[in-house]
């Protein structure tokens, strides 16, 4: 892990405009400051809060770390009920195979206002409105190394989808993970998991193969079961001292049941998704404190959901003097094709300043005829240029400015700045202030949509034939005027590493100002025989004011002891709507998305040799994924158990672990009366060969 040094030295202004430059021109090493080494190289580090390793009292914002230890006492199955253990998220379950994982509110059946990354790769879905699919992300956990989660907008890093936070996934490298692990899980509600990996050192060349298999039977009376299946190559070449090359490869295909029983249009049915990607990344390091890098993948992701229905008309609904029997063809069969390559330079521009810029290019396709009533491919180009800079003024004073300008073909140019102040009043006490402006841009759905149902042959009536591809109802229209949402953020932090103690502190209180948020709104259709107020649109018509207080507390006296506290207080307002406009979409909604209280304790014990026990308890605050308050779920509690125990080496080399979960009674995430989320207890193996 690198170590990061504070220097009194002061730079010469005049290397300032070299940021601009820097991808091309050589530079001097940074000086060496190794008499500082010893007091900050146990500080935990995070690489990718600006993209520089940093210890994390000098990133420009609060940065949260699940480490490897703390996903196995999680008992986590899944990626998403990691985030449970980060301030201020929130995590829920439409039904028992849809995750949903928002930050701080402003979010819905599809949250999509916060980036996920796995070892740089995106993982934001490009084209319909939820940000994340997490059956798809691509990574078995047990392959994870450290999840780096960047609580608030970080778009000058990032880009436009870090609009809320940012979490970096940050794989095991293949060297770490030589031999050969099988692991099997079993337990309620069908849960049967299998997962094996294999990891070899061939000369130069490390690499590893992970296949797994996940099953459960979802929440009681859904049709919710799901069966994901993964298989992911990543392999690393160390050409020499300067030059490594990373290869990943991956295929992930998750079965899904889904629909409703008694829905004449949602019937009880299954669906498949299946991704594959590619991704090549090299790294150069000439000196330390120089390093250059490009990278580049590929990633195709293909949907399946089809059926035929009859669909009964009453003359009501159509205004015809007569009921109609209407043949519907249902097609949400897509296709995605995504390629970015991104080339990236840090370097060191005097002894106590460093820099970090790139520049890459995106380009989604999307053919989904269903959703954009076209079978063309729906195309979004985005070009970006970042650059991050980062002056140790002198021992106590550390300011970062960075910013990132985006091209994105649907909404235009955008400008995301952000700039820090750090000042350690000790060499374990630091306050952080910092302000930064964010956007997202739309998803192509929301721009582009264009859902028109029409029949799928022709249909006879006592005064006539209606033709196949006669329109029947439209459910979403085009929204050309749809641009980027816009998110200024202020932040107070303070971060204590009380080393003698084991234990740290992290605290920020925050405004973060949202503007020309992205509403779904209705109205009248004019397309179709059935013209009701169901069509559906987007407007940039929201905005919302967020405040609070997030709060960490760690006290780690070893690896696999440790306790963890997490409390967070959220106050969301909206705008004071006219009578008008409070008659046409619903008045403050936006208050309701975040609980204002949520607190969570998180601990694990090592009691004997080879026994632990984790413990995680959660009191989540009442809060609405819906926009208005009758779909509000209550306040509920959620207590988390695990008991591992390694195996003696005489036996074999493993763990046998069980893992009870929401064990104090079944609670409603979502909505009341839908999903309803109990209790579920399992057993796991791990062996390594």
């Amino acid at each position: 892990m690198p170590i990061i040094r504070r220097s009194s030295s002061t730079p010469a202004l005049a290397c300032i405009p070299l940021l601009l430059t820097a991808v091309g021109l050589p530079l001097p090493a940074r000086a060496d400051a190794s008499s500082e080494a010893d007091h900050l190289g146990d500080l935990p580090v995070v690489l990718s809060a600006t993209r520089l390793a940093q210890v994390q009292s000098d990133a420009p914002g609060a940065v949260s770390i699940i480490d490897r230890a703390m996903i196995s006492a999680s008992g986590a199955r899944n990626i998403h009920e990691l985030f449970r253990l980060v301030p201020g998220f929130q995590v829920g379950m439409h039904t028992g195979n849809k995750p949903l994982v928002g930050y701080h509110g402003l979010s819905d059946e599809a949250p999509r206002r916060m980036l996920l990354q796995v070892d740089g790769r995106s993982v934001y879905s490009p084209y319909f409105t939820a940000g994340v699919e997490w059956n798809q992300i691509g990574v078995d956990i047990d392959d994870i190394e450290r999840i780096e989660v960047f609580r608030g907008s970080n778009s000058a890093t990032y880009g436009s989808n870090a609009f809320l936070g940012v979490a970096n996934i940050i794989t095991r490298a293949p060297a770490e993970t030589l031999g050969t692990r099988v692991r099997y899980r079993a337990g309620d509600g069908g849960v049967n998991d299998i997962g094996l990996r294999v990891g070899r050192q061939l000369g130069d060349v490390a690499m590893r193969l992970s296949v797994a298999r996940n099953f459960d039977h979802g929440f009681a009376g859904l049709n919710d079961w799901r069966k994901t299946e993964l298989a992911t190559l990543h392999s690393r070449w160390t050409a020499d001292s300067d030059n490594s090359v990373e290869f990943q490869a991956g295929w992930t295909r998750s079965e899904l049941g889904t629909g409703k029983e008694g829905n004449l249009t949602d019937p009880e049915r299954s669906s498949q998704v299946s991704t594959s990607f590619g991704l090549i990344h090299w790294h150069h390091a000439s000196a330390p404190g120089e390093e250059l890098s490009v990278s580049y993948y590929h990633q195709e992701e293909s949907g399946r959901d089809n059926y035929n229905l009859l669909i009964p008309v009453t003359s009501r609904q159509s205004g015809l003097p007569f009921a109609l029997q209407l043949p519907l063809r249902f097609d949400y069969d897509f296709h995605v094709i995504r390629d970015d390559l991104e080339i990236q330079r840090i370097t060191t521009l005097a002894p106590s300043l460093r820099a970090v810029v790139g520049a890459g290019m995106r380009v989604d396709r999307i053919t989904a005829p269903q959703r954009f009533n076209t079978t063309d491919s729906v195309r979004n180009a985005v070009n970006h240029a970042f650059g991050t800079l980062e002056w140790h003024a002198n021992p106590r004073w550390l300011f970062n400015v960075g910013a990132m300008i985006e091209d994105n073909s649907l909404t235009g140019r955008t400008l995301a700045p952000r700039a820090s102040a750090n000042y350690h009043i000790t060499d374990s006490q630091t306050w952080r202030v910092s302000v930064n402006r964010s956007h997202r841009n739309p998803v192509a759905f929301e721009q582009k949509s264009s859902m028109i149902f029409s029949t799928a042959a022709p249909v006879r009536t006592p005064v006539g034939t209606f033709p196949a591809g006669t329109p029947i109802s439209q459910t979403f229209r085009p929204s050309p005027q749809v641009q980027a949402e816009r998110i200024t953020t202020y932040e107070l932090g303070y971060r204590a590493e009380l080393r003698p103690l084991h234990a740290s502190l992290d605290a920020r209180i925050f405004l973060e100002q949202a503007r020309e948020l992205i509403e779904m709104n209705l109205e009248d259709s004019t397309i179709g025989l059935l013209r009701r107020s169901n069509n559906r649109y987007f407007a940039n018509s929201g905005e919302a004011d967020i405040r609070g207080l997030e709060i960490a507390a760690t006290w780690r006296p070893g690896t696999d002891t440790w306790l963890q506290l997490n409390h967070t207080e959220l106050r969301i307002d909206g705008p004071s709507l006219s009578a008008t406009a409070a008659a046409s979409r619903p008045s403050g909604w936006v208050e309701y998305t975040a609980p204002r209280h949520s607190t969570t304790v998180f601990g694990a014990w090592q009691f004997a040799p080879r026994w632990q026990l984790s413990v995680a308890r959660h009191w989540i605050g009442s809060m609405s994924w819906y926009q208005d308050a009758d779909h509000k779920v209550p306040m509920y509690r959620q207590l988390d158990v695990r008991l591992a125990h390694r195996l003696p080496p005489a036996l074999a080399r493993g763990e046998l672990a069980i893992t009870a979960s929401n064990i104090d009674g079944p609670e409603e995430t979502y909505s009341p009366g839908t999903s309803v989320w109990g209790s579920r207890i399992f057993g796991s193996l791990s062996l390594e060969l």
